[in-house]
Formats: structure tokens, C-alpha cells, sequence
């Protein structure tokens, strides 16, 4: 069984900036940008102290051609939200710009929970940490 979220453990670990990819994912990811789909991704990553780290990872990891990367920006309106009413409330933003969300991807069950989740959800495995 995992451990649940460390986000002491996490932050440090990924400052590190060398987050393997998922080679299903990345296949995925490339696919979907090559048949012409705009592709978000939604992290509740800080962006203040994990932007930058996070955008280069996605970069050297062959993440190149996405239509945004959604960071948390830890502001007011954001604190105090768990991961499914954040998510939901950052998905819904996206919908009410004229976005249809076709697809979500995830590896805890509160990337796919709540509210404009997508016509399908995708459960990725996760053997390293759970979100409570």
C-alpha cells in the first residue's frame, strides 16, 4: 500500500526538476497534440515555487505543444480548497472559456472527481502516494 500526499516530501523531490514521465502518457500526450487536440495540464503544483522546475521537467521530458499548464497559484480564492473543488473549479474556468474537455487524465481519484471532468476519466496508477 502507498503512503498518503508528503507535500514537505513532494516539494522537495520535485525541485529536483528530474520527474520521470510515463512512457504511455507521453505517447498519449504527443498523439492527441499531433491529431490537433489542445492539451491542458491541470497541477496543483505551486507556481510560485514549482513553475518554473515544472516547466522545464515537462520540457526534457518531451512535453512540448501543450495549450497550457494550469499551476495553483496559492491565491485567496484557491487556499483552503481541496484538490476535487480545486480541480473542478480550475476545469470549469477552462469550460466556460469554449473549451469542451473530452478526456481527463489522473493518477489520484481526486484529478477525476467533482465537477467537468470530461466525457472519459483515465485512473493512472500511482504506487508512490495517495491524496486523501
Amino acid at each position: 500500500m502507498c503512503d498518503p500526499y508528503d507535500s514537505k516530501g513532494f516539494k522537495a523531490w520535485a525541485l529536483k526538476g528530474g520527474c520521470p514521465s510515463n512512457s504511455a502518457v507521453l505517447g498519449l500526450f504527443k498523439t492527441l497534440v499531433k491529431k490537433g487536440f489542445k492539451v491542458f495540464l491541470l497541477t496543483g503544483r505551486d507556481e510560485e515555487t514549482l513553475g518554473k522546475v515544472t516547466v522545464d521537467n515537462l520540457h526534457n521530458q518531451g512535453f512540448i505543444g501543450y495549450e497550457r499548464l494550469i499551476l495553483s497559484k496559492l491565491k485567496a480564492e484557491h487556499k483552503g480548497l481541496g484538490a476535487i473543488l480545486y480541480k473542478s473549479k480550475r476545469r470549469k474556468e477552462l469550460v466556460e472559456e469554449g473549451y469542451r474537455i473530452w478526456g481527463n487524465v489522473g493518477d489520484q481519484w481526486t484529478d477525476l472527481q467533482g465537477e467537468y471532468k470530461g466525457n472519459r476519466t483515465f485512473k493512472l496508477p500511482n504506487p508512490m502516494y495517495f491524496v486523501p
